[in-house]
Order: structure tokens, then sequence, then C-alpha cells
């Protein structure tokens, strides 16, 4: 992802950033519908669907390693584009597609998420036709014993030529999970970027958007409830 203009004001005569990277970051306080929309995942997303995507960061997890079948990405030798190169794992689930789930308090969601990513991309100066799309979506629940996470990893298509012109990725919390407070690193959440870590502790309500290439992770998570976060891939359609 770039923006229009190289060198962007910092706020100070003479100062400037480079190649700034965008996300847009917005904590959303009507936690009566994030309960709703919760308690309906909750009850109608299978066991499997809630795990989606979810991995055992920093241990060897054999119920994924078991389920893994191959679709082609073991080779021995290969060629590829290395400017954006997809990071992470290979192991696919179909998205429980939870934003297309017929409910008034998704449907909610839906329109905020929109709005604010067109917010965002005509902060960066881009012309569109106003017409975002939510290509995919997918509603997680962090059981709060079990220690899952999810090791770095970006959002780029597997395939270069998939990638869209302008594509974001982001997620919004419907429960924090209320994670134990002797473990600092308990579900926090990380963007991965010229050797550090940016840590975020994501709260009830958060919606935060970044461009799909950058490489982030969750810590593991352990706390009183099932922390439940709906992720979701979305970009700018030319129709």
């Amino acid at each position: 992802m770039f923006t229009q203009e190289p060198l962007i004001p910092a706020g100070k005569e003479n100062l400037f950033h480079l190649a700034p990277i965008p996300v847009f970051m917005k904590v959303f306080n009507d936690h009566s519908l994030h309960d709703e929309v919760y308690d309906f995942g909750l009850n109608s997303l299978s066991e499997r669907q809630k795990l989606m995507g979810q991995e055992l960061p920093e241990r060897y997890d054999e119920n994924r390693q078991e389920q893994y079948k191959d679709t082609g990405y073991l080779k021995d030798a290969w060629v590829e584009d290395t400017e954006r190169n997809a990071i992470g794992s290979r192991y696919w689930v179909p998205p429980n597609d939870f934003l297309t789930l017929k409910h008034k308090g998704i449907e909610i969601i839906n329109d905020r998420i929109k709005s604010n990513f067109l917010y965002l991309v005509d902060s960066l100066g881009f012309s569109h036709n106003k017409n975002p799309e939510i290509t995919e979506s997918w509603a997680q629940y962090y059981d709060p014993y079990s220690g899952r996470g999810h090791n770095q990893h970006s959002h780029s298509r597997w395939h270069p030529n998939e990638e869209p012109a302008i594509g974001f990725s982001g997620g919004y919390y419907l429960s924090d999970g209320e994670p134990v407070k002797d473990h600092p690193y308990s579900g926090a959440f990380a963007f991965h970027i010229r050797g550090l870590s940016y840590f975020l502790r994501p709260k009830k309500g958060m919606l935060i958007i970044w461009p799909n290439d950058i490489v982030h992770s969750v810590k593991p998570f352990y706390g009183k409830k099932h922390r439940c976060v709906i992720n979701f891939n979305i970009q700018l359609n030319d129709d």
C-alpha cells in the first residue's frame, strides 16, 4: 500500500514521515450491540468455524498438522515475486463469512467497516467510486484457557496477480475476553515492521483497519471468557 505523496508532514517544521503506514482505529461503545452479535455468533457457528485461523503460537500444533492437506505449496525449489510475499500458514479453512449472515447488528457493523474504510481511503487521496467490497470475513472465538493466538502473517494474496490495487484487512472486536492481568502479552495484537513489534491491546468495540500486506500476529490468549473478533479483508471495486 502506498500514499499519494512520498513525504507526509509530521506536524513540526521541516519534519516528515517517509512512506507512512496508514492505520484506522476507533472504539465504539454501544456494547449492547456487541453483546447481541457475540451471543448470535457463539450460538450459530460450529466449533470448527469458531477456531478459523487460530494457531498455537510457539508450540507444535499436532491437530493442525494432521489435518493439513498440501495444495501445491510444499516445493523443493520455486520462484515468485518478492515484493509482496504472502507471509504465514497455508492451512486453509473456508471463512465462515460472518459478515454475510442475516442479523441487524451485523448489518450495522458492516456499515461501520465500509464507511470508515472509505474515510481512510479518502484521507490517503485516492480517487474511487465509493464501492467497497468485503471479500472475506471470519469471526473467531478464542477459548480463554487453551492459549491460542496467531503466528506472524500477512493477508497478501497467495498469488501476486490476485492482489487488489487498494486492499486492506481489519478486525472488529465484539469482546476482549477480559485477559488475565498478570500476563501483559495475553492476546496482544502486534504489527511487525523493520525489526520491531508494535503492540496494541484489543478493546471491546474496537475497529482497526490496515494495509493487507503488513505482517501482524496475535499472542496466546488467556482470559475470563471467550474473546471474539470479526476479521475481514476489504477492497475497492472498479464497478
